[in-house]
């Protein structure tokens, strides 16, 4: 399995998210995140196009939009960004 790793801003967010994210979403938050680990190369994955040097990717379970990197040489999944619709 990838190692993880959560850049400060994404832990900063869940934390937001957290406190006013109902228990359905924040349960669908936790199983996307562990497809994500499971597979990052899922399809519904798509590019950010931010940097073509470091690429990211999204995916959506809504209401949330999750932003993730993958460094294959070091095995590791990076979450970025987590974005939250009311």
């Amino acid at each position: 399995m990838a190692e993880l790793a959560f850049t400060q801003a994404f832990l900063r967010r869940s934390f937001e998210v957290e406190k006013v994210a109902s228990t359905t979403e924040l349960e669908l938050l936790d199983r996307t995140l562990a497809r994500i680990v499971q597979n990052p190369y899922l399809p519904e994955r798509f590019p950010t196009f931010y940097d073509p040097q470091h690429p990211t990717f999204l995916i959506r379970a809504d209401p949330f939009l999750i932003e993730f990197a993958v460094d294959e040489e070091a095995d590791r999944i990076t979450f970025v960004s987590l974005f939250y619709r009311r």
